[in-house]
């Protein structure tokens, strides 16, 4: 995307966002979409999505979600609760006096999206969840226990990979030995997260031996490059501390004291 069309605003909690905007000054009648991308992206994830609306119309916001990118990274896990990172998105759009939009979310970015339809859901006209689903509020998050639940319902894990990205030489970890990091994370043969990233203790042995295994054909070696100098343009210090803050239980008590269940706004609970 154009970086000459990249803005910048300061939220509430004084951290810095940069986001794509285009076609708000343009006078469309169409609500403009809201695009958040979750890990390990960064707004460039949106590219096409964003050329493709904007073709049609369509106005739209592409922000650098708190870690990524332009936006501010700070170190400490507790501000990444996702309630609170909600909260800077709206920021964003009052400080482009959009009142409503169309949200698209992905992965983290649904997670984020699930809470602006906690907090905020007059600024929503509608929603799509891409990869995962709406997330309740879960005030009382127990990694552990998701662990169990997991095992028992699927047989797996499947979160075994956390523990890596939440652990305080993870980020370094994973930077240093990146071709390794994207070859688990974007795999050639999705199999790969089955035996190698979802069971408990497989990721780091993965990253700490620097093992490698062959991408996903949609990287060329161009946009396997542009994606990792906009991913490590801060380095993984900050995205990887979604996953400290959750297993850390820093996000519970926002997730308590602000979240409200869309039933309860007489929306559909299965977003």
């Amino acid at each position: 995307m154009d970086s000459s069309a990249y803005k910048q605003t300061s939220t509430r909690r004084g951290y810095t966002y940069s986001y794509y905007v285009h076609g708000l000054e343009d006078g469309s009648k169409l609500a403009p979409i809201l695009f958040l991308h979750g890990f390990p992206s960064t707004s460039q994830d949106w590219a096409l999505q964003a050329q493709f609306f904007t073709g049609k119309g369509y106005p739209v916001i592409v922000p650098d979600l708190l870690g990524y990118g332009g936006t501010s990274s700070p170190d400490d896990a507790r501000a990444y609760s996702t309630t609170r990172i909600a909260e800077d998105v709206i920021d964003v759009l009052d400080a482009k006096k959009v009142e409503k939009v169309i949200l698209v979310a992905h992965d983290w970015g649904a997670n984020i999206g699930s809470k602006l339809v906690n907090i905020a859901p007059e600024r929503l006209q509608a929603v799509a969840f891409l990869c995962v689903g709406y997330f309740p509020p879960q005030p009382s998050f127990d990694y552990e226990q998701q662990m169990v639940q997991a095992k028992a319902l699927l047989g797996s894990e499947m979160l075994g990979y956390w523990e890596l990205l939440a652990s305080d030489d993870g980020p370094g970890l994973c930077q240093q030995n990146i071709d390794s990091f994207y070859s688990l994370l974007f795999p050639q043969d999705p199999g790969l997260w089955v035996t190698d990233l979802a069971p408990r203790g497989k990721a780091r042995q993965w990253i700490e031996n620097n093992k490698q295994g062959e991408k996903a054909g949609f990287f060329t070696k161009e946009t396997l490059q542009k994606h990792q100098d906009q991913l490590l343009r801060r380095g993984l210090r900050g995205p990887c501390n979604y996953y400290r803050a959750k297993i850390l239980g820093y996000a519970n008590e926002d997730e308590a004291s602000k979240s409200i269940e869309p039933s309860s706004l007489g929306m559909n609970a299965h977003l």
